[in-house]
Formats: C-alpha cells, structure tokens, sequence
C-alpha cells in the first residue's frame, strides 16, 4: 500500500521528535548515537506505525537533524535525561510517550527547530 506523501509541520515534529528520543535511547543504553542502518529503520518503523509517508528527501533531512538536535539536547537537558527517563519516553508499541515532561520537552524542541529553520 502506498502512503501519500502527508507529513505536515506536526507529523514532521513528531517523526523528528520519535528519532531524537532514539538517538538519546541508544547513547544512553550504548554510549554511541544510532547508526545510519538503525536511523533508517527507526524511520521506516515509526511512518509504517503511523501511517505517514515521506519522500527520500524529507526522511533524509530530518534523519539528519535528528543527530544534532539530540546532541544538543543532551547537553541542555541534561538533568532531565537520565538513564531511567530516557527509556519512559516510549510506549510499549514504541511510540514517543507524550506523557512523559521530557517526551513534550524534545518534541516542542523539534517542532520549534523546524519553524525556525523554515521547514515548513
């Protein structure tokens, strides 16, 4: 089945947001960022749970984003991101659990970057 390509500002937040939390999972599981090999992945899984579609492009430059954006969120946030609050930031199905203060905190991070930086 083909999804139209349909991520909105938000969706692209989200999906952004999704591999940011990620990123900070796995450096604080394994002290090292994701792989570009688990970058696309995470992205393929995260647009087939969510029903979105994407074009090269648009995974390729928020993929992009998303390692810096964690780097400097782990440096900002750096209280809040701990080795017991970054695995809460996802649900049992694997999406971003936006109950959680630090899940909201990287998202409304993304969502201001991608404003900012006119990617919208």
């Amino acid at each position: 089945m083909n999804n139209p390509l349909n991520l909105d500002l938000r969706a692209r937040a989200e999906l952004l947001a999704y591999l940011v939390a990620a990123h900070l999972l796995a450096r604080q599981m394994t002290g090292e960022w994701l792989s570009a090999a688990h970058v696309v992945e995470s992205t393929q899984l995260w647009l087939k749970t969510n029903g979105g579609g994407a074009d090269v492009m648009q995974r390729v430059m928020l993929s992009a984003q998303a390692v810096d954006i964690a780097r400097r969120l782990e440096k900002t946030l750096q209280p809040a991101v701990t080795p017991k609050s970054v695995p809460a930031l996802f649900c049992e199905n694997l999406r971003l659990d936006f109950r959680s203060p630090l899940a909201r905190e990287i998202y409304q991070h993304c969502l201001t970057h991608l404003v900012d930086s006119g990617s919208f």
